[in-house]
């Protein structure tokens, strides 16, 4: 497993989401990520990555392909690389 892939758990318990649903639209997420230092850090969508898989992943940043919904964070992410995965076998 890569360094830079974690469980949605892990991704919830360190980086805070501050909305317990997904956003539909980018301008209500950089509304609610307004007032946060460096608010697009804190900014993540909510993609599918396969569409043969029934887990989805959560990138850090704006995406625009395969893009679901976003979420906003507490905490900020530092790796643009990093992956947050529903997918049990990462644990």
């Amino acid at each position: 497993m890569s360094d830079n892939i974690i469980s949605y758990k892990e991704w919830e318990e360190n980086y805070l989401p501050i909305h317990a649903d997904m956003i539909d639209f980018l301008d209500d997420a950089v509304e609610l990520a307004g007032d946060i230092p460096e608010a697009i850090k804190h900014i993540w969508t909510v993609v599918d990555n396969n569409p043969n898989s029934v887990y989805l992943d959560v990138l850090p940043g704006i995406r625009v392909f395969n893009r679901l919904g976003f979420h906003v964070t507490a905490e900020k992410w530092y790796d643009v690389d990093m992956v947050v995965s529903n997918d049990p076998s990462y644990k």
